[in-house]
């Protein structure tokens, strides 16, 4: 293509082949496969002169444009996989979006200060398995992986689930409330298809306990709102950016805790940016 752009302005096999740094030969049967592969002529053949005709000034237009999106494409390729500023699609479960998530991020950024970030949420970890798997998203910030899964996983931290109740509720000031406790309560759930869901429905469901849901959410602030609002209790993890005023945090006995880590896949390594960002996180894991 670049060839064809050459010879559009010399009209010339000889100079092309000078400014290409390529023989005079392999322009002319360059430029004859071309036009074999179009069906048309681009030139009028004059001698040793070539003459742009009707079908060559079209096709240049198209030539140039062509030219620009490739040199484009291939900037932008540049720029994706450049391991100081490349770009990291990195997924998150919802409920760690205020504490864990913020902190990896500004872990890899005191390394790469020009890195981009791409942030995905969802509110199962099985979706974000699906989408490393995928190719949707490099990362995660998950709980760990199904023994399905073909994912690396590295623990970063874990969270101390609790019991929560409205300021001021009977339970908030018992000396050790029970999951049995929560029989007659309302209680404020995370809604089906969440990554918390199941873990607080087995955790009741082994204590044998059908509790009383009088609402559901997707959202753990929307949750801490209606508890704190005294329209139920909750089980929740303990917020690392600390607690709300109008709430009472009592730690499960015995005490229940969930791991959180970032997960990727081999294939996410073949992106220098995304394999900088996990290889830092693995060295300095430990000031997050």
């Amino acid at each position: 293509m670049r060839q064809f752009v050459s010879l559009f302005e010399t009209e010339s096999t000889r100079d092309t082949a000078v400014e290409m740094g390529a023989d005079q030969s392999t322009i002319s049967r360059s430029l004859g496969r071309l036009e074999e592969e179009l069906g048309v002529a681009l030139f009028h053949r004059q001698g040793r002169r070539l003459k742009v005709n009707r079908f060559g000034v079209l096709f240049q237009r198209h030539a140039i444009r062509a030219i620009r999106e490739l040199e484009a494409g291939q900037h932008r390729l540049k720029v994706l996989s450049d391991p100081d500023s490349g770009l990291i699609r990195l997924g998150f479960l919802q409920s760690v979006g205020l504490s864990l998530l913020p902190a990896v991020i500004r872990l890899h950024h005191g390394i790469s200060p020009d890195a981009r970030f791409e942030l995905i949420q969802a509110e199962a970890a099985r979706d974000l398995y699906a989408w490393l798997e995928d190719d949707i998203i490099d990362c995660a910030v998950v709980t760990p992986p199904p023994a399905a899964r073909q994912s690396e996983w590295l623990q970063l931290r874990s969270q101390q689930l609790c019991l929560v109740f409205p300021l001021g509720h009977r339970l908030a000031t018992a000396a050790t409330p029970e999951l049995s406790d929560l029989a007659d309560e309302p209680f404020i759930a995370f809604a089906s298809g969440t990554d918390l869901r199941p873990v607080v429905d087995a955790m009741l469901s082994a204590s044998g306990i059908a509790p009383h849901i009088a609402f559901e959410t997707s959202e753990i602030e929307t949750l801490r709102g209606l508890i704190a609002a005294g329209l139920g209790v909750g089980i929740m993890p303990l917020p690392e950016e600390g607690t709300n005023e109008h709430l009472t945090y009592r730690p499960l006995v015995p005490e229940q805790r969930r791991k959180l880590g970032l997960a990727w896949s081999v294939q996410s390594l073949h992106v220098p940016a995304v394999e900088a960002f996990i290889r830092g996180v693995t060295l300095h894991g430990e000031q997050i």
